[in-house]
């Protein structure tokens, strides 16, 4: 799809080098389209703030895990209520409201796009670039609040009595450890649930408002290196702990040491299992919508790009596949303006040949039938209209009569002024060429004769043509190369073109073609011997034929 690009104000001043120089949007909106478009929602950041606070809140479910195995494990089901309380009140809450604050910057950039401004934009997208990081440091908060909240009214102190008889540097030294493995599994948990909302988010943003962003520089294995050694230091931390320092508390919990290690155990391997998910979750979706853009453009849809969501080599991957779709585009749209000008079958030729280093790039010999096309009484008929009315007149003449010659198997390769030029078996391999030029060469009389062009012209068009040896390929200076053939073929038929006028016909045709043209009289087609002609500037005769329509 066609884009039209708006530079971001450079009084922006971000500083930011991860914001592109461009917002790409989309092109050839209507009025209606538009207005949809820019306020498809009164608040438009509001589906992705709730999308992030559910990412965060979803911390309240780690803690259920946490719980529901300690009251499985314990027995101590009086707990319910008071850890469902400080969970809802926390983890939900305060965490709903944080996540709320936290989405601020990001809730500006999504309203400007979606007003078409640019204020505060640039804060936006840091926001969004650091969110994960910044997401994780809010849930170690959080965290700590909890594990202080929940010990502090003794949620999971189920011998008080016990409890008394814990010395306060092993309580104080609990209470540390168990706020920081609590705040550690939530800030990991944060990161990575944050980063999958992220991707998400702009993946939408690039879709609803073409929005680009930049890769970062973080590194997946990085990231899960410090994952994996963060959880399994947690464990072997937590399990050494349970059987030494805090037996006691852990006796106050109403759990063994056994159970105690087994409650270290469930509660890594549920942050694992949550983090295992969103890890593999931010790879796979920018690999998906890789493929599926590859696909497109093995399919020729070179205008596919996708969103560059993450920050790590997946969203470096994603860029440099916007750079090469770019690349390829450009190509495409050079093609397309080359076979405007050229033949749409010599520009596939000529980079088929060129691709593949075939030696033929350079020019081929060729046994091939040459058309001359010339439109009679033109010069008088120009005098008569206005320049912009000629080309007009042209351009609908020669879609009339192209199409002809493209249905025999022929290639147009030049046009000067109201003269065409074409060649049959050079493009493409054709055992039948001098029989297809004919027809051809019937079927553009009858197309032209029968039609009214504007302003009410009617056209005749004289055709000349001759079969021998040519040269095709390439011809002409460094700047500026036309793909045409050369020979005594292609002089010939150029000179039949214009004996017609002499002849009075309209197409000539040599006995060198009609003897190639083969039970071409089986179709109804039938020569009309005119007899020997002498060639001017040449020394041989000549025998021509034509044919009445």
């Amino acid at each position: 799809m066609p884009q039209d690009t708006r530079t971001i104000d450079k009084n922006l001043n971000t500083g930011d080098p991860h914001i592109t120089d461009d917002i790409a949007r989309k092109a050839n909106r209507n009025k209606d389209a538009d207005t949809d478009h820019r306020y498809w929602s009164a608040a438009p950041a509001t589906p992705f703030v709730l999308r992030y606070i559910r990412a965060l809140i979803g911390m309240a479910i780690i803690d259920v895990c946490f719980s529901g195995a300690y009251v499985l494990i314990s027995g101590n089901t009086s707990l319910i209520w008071r850890a469902a309380l400080v969970n809802i009140t926390i983890l939900v809450g305060l965490n709903a409201l944080g996540a709320w604050v936290l989405f601020r910057p990001i809730s500006h950039l999504i309203t400007g796009l979606n007003t078409d401004t640019r204020q505060r934009i640039g804060p936006g997208v840091r926001r969004l670039r650091h969110l994960a990081l910044v997401s994780s440091i809010w849930a170690f908060v959080v965290g700590v609040i909890y594990s202080v909240s929940a010990f502090g009214l003794g949620v999971f102190n189920t011998n008080p009595e016990l409890s008394e008889q814990v010395p306060a540097i092993t309580k104080l030294y609990g209470s540390l450890w168990f706020a920081f493995a609590y705040a550690a599994h939530f800030a990991i948990y944060a990161f990575f649930a944050a980063a999958a909302c992220c991707e998400t988010i702009k993946h939408d943003i690039h879709t609803k408002w073409g929005f680009n962003f930049r890769p970062g520089r973080a590194r997946i294995g990085y990231r899960l290196a410090v994952v994996i050694l963060a959880l399994t230091l947690i464990s072997s931390l937590a399990i050494l702990l349970d059987l030494t320092v805090f037996r006691e508390i852990r006796a106050t919990q109403g759990l063994t040491v056994q159970q105690a290690v087994i409650l270290d155990v469930i509660a890594t391997e549920t942050a694992a299992v949550l983090c295992l998910y969103f890890i593999t979750r931010t790879l796979t979706s920018p690999i998906g919508r890789l493929t599926e853009a590859v696909r497109d453009i093995r399919q020729g849809k070179v205008d596919t790009r996708i969103a560059v969501t993450s920050d790590d080599e997946a969203g470096k991957l994603a860029f440099e596949f916007n750079r090469m779709a770019d690349g390829l585009s450009e190509k495409d749209r050079m093609r397309r303006a080359f076979e405007r000008y050229v033949s749409q079958d010599v520009v596939h030729l000529a980079m088929e040949r060129e691709r593949n280093a075939d030696p033929r790039a350079g020019g081929e010999l060729r046994y091939a039938t040459v058309m001359f096309t010339d439109i009679s009484g033109f010069t008088r008929m120009a005098e008569q209209l206005e320049p912009a009315q000629v080309i007009s007149l042209l351009n609908e003449y020669f879609d009339l009569v192209n199409a002809p010659i493209r249905d025999h198997g022929g290639a147009v390769l030049n046009y000067v002024g109201d003269a065409l030029h074409a060649a049959f078996n050079v493009v493409h391999d054709d055992p039948d060429h001098a029989a297809n030029a004919v027809r051809a060469g019937i079927a553009m009389q009858k197309l032209s004769r029968d039609h009214v062009f504007a302003g009410g012209q009617k056209i005749k068009t004289r055709i000349g043509i001759h079969t021998g040896p040519v040269v095709a390929g390439p011809v002409g200076s460094r700047d500026r190369v036309d793909f045409t053939i050369q020979g005594d073929a292609a002089n010939l038929a150029s000179r039949l073109e214009n004996m017609n006028k002499e002849t009075r016909t309209e197409i000539l045709i040599s006995a060198t073609t009609k003897a190639l043209c083969g039970a071409i009289e089986e179709d109804g087609i039938a020569f009309r011997d005119l007899g020997t002609f002498d060639i001017r500037g040449r020394t041989q005769t000549i025998d021509l034929f034509t044919i009445d329509i």
